[in-house]
């Protein structure tokens, strides 16, 4: 059972991200299924712009290592790994804290290379997401999402 309510309002989700604490070594590995969470619009928008960015069929993420990861996508009766990102701890953009952060990079293909994924964990088997672009008059504006695995 997920510790968050998928219906939370933005400033519910905002204030549970300020109080979760940083993703351990051991929690950057392997899969994480990511699930849309928030206001209706941003749960209904969130795959439309998956697709619209290139990552229709966006199951979640993959840690590589505690340093890299990459998407992964369902295709057909399988999955493909797609658009590498970079993980690093660094101070959040939303409160100074630190986060995880997940970048695509200058070389990544647009809109990517311009997304910034912060994580915080909620529990050892739950990251809050929350996804930010450096655009003009979308930099106020956060995304977010959750990471989910399974306990063992």
């Amino acid at each position: 059972m997920s510790p968050i309510d998928p219906k939370i309002s933005l400033a519910g989700l905002k204030q549970r991200f300020a109080t979760a604490t940083l993703p351990t070594e051991a929690q950057r590995q392997g899969f994480w299924k990511a699930r849309f969470v928030g206001p209706l619009w941003l749960r209904l928008g969130g795959m439309p712009s998956c697709y619209l960015g290139g990552l229709w069929g966006w199951l979640g993420k993959k840690f590589l290592t505690p340093d890299s990861a990459t998407n992964v996508l369902a295709r057909g009766p399988g999955t493909i790994d797609a658009l590498s990102m970079q993980a690093r701890v660094q101070p959040s953009t939303l409160d100074g804290g630190a986060v995880v952060a997940l970048t695509y990079g200058a070389s990544g293909p647009v809109p990517w290379r311009w997304v910034t994924d912060e994580l915080r964990a909620l529990d050892e088997h739950t990251l809050l997401g929350m996804t930010r672009l450096d655009l003009p008059l979308l930099r106020g504006f956060v995304f977010p999402f959750l990471l989910e695995r399974e306990p063992s």
